[in-house]
């Protein structure tokens, strides 16, 4: 009983623990042609290019150009501030490399995958109305189209910590054991990427 009452406000905590104040509160809906589409699968293309700092505090450059790309429509069943969750998924030309950005309510996430690690900002969780500070993005709709574009305005640190909560069970460790674990990546400014995703569902 007191390890579950120890976790639940430990993950509580997480947004201001592991978002390092890139979070605020602002309660602007997201503006795309899919936010009231309840569930469906649409392809498309990513664009751009990432900066990151990794782990070893080198600078590397993530490569999109025409990858493909797919926006994953998911059903909230109970509506409860959102009608589904709209996640966004693209890989470098590499394919080693991976993005996703996520929206619910008036919150976002993105998360990259580099080598074998997952890092993330952002959390959809409690009212999932915190808004990754240092993103801007927008829309623009075409009559078969919808572009997003998500620009970096400043550095935002990733962490892989929220992997490592999710694997902790299953491992059988503890917060003790894994918080020595976590490893930080930077997204760094000027950092951009297009989604060009396809109206019709597939």
């Amino acid at each position: 009983m007191r390890y579950s009452l120890l976790l639940i406000l430990f993950l509580l905590s997480l947004p201001l623990m592991a978002q390092r104040d890139q979070t605020v509160i602002n309660n602007k809906e997201f503006n795309s042609v899919f936010r009231k589409v309840k569930t469906g699968n649409f392809n498309g293309t990513a664009n751009g290019v990432l900066f990151i700092r990794n782990t070893e505090l080198q600078e590397v450059i993530l490569d999109f150009q025409g990858s493909k790309a797919r926006l994953n429509i998911e059903a909230d069943v109970e509506e409860v501030y959102d009608v589904s969750t709209k996640r966004y998924r693209a890989s470098t030309t590499s394919g080693k490399t991976g993005i996703e950005y996520n929206t619910y309510n008036y919150g976002n996430e993105l998360i990259i995958k580099l080598s074998k690690d997952t890092f993330q900002v952002g959390l959809l969780d409690g009212a999932s109305d915190a808004v990754i500070d240092g993103v801007k993005y927008f829309y623009k709709a075409e009559k078969e189209t919808e572009y997003l574009i998500l620009k970096i305005e400043k550095v935002l640190i990733l962490s892989n910590f929220r992997t490592l909560i999710n694997g902790m069970k299953r491992n059988g460790e503890t917060l003790e054991s894994i918080k020595p674990k976590e490893k930080l990546i930077e997204l760094l400014p000027n950092s951009v990427i297009v989604f060009a995703i396809n109206r019709n569902n597939n």
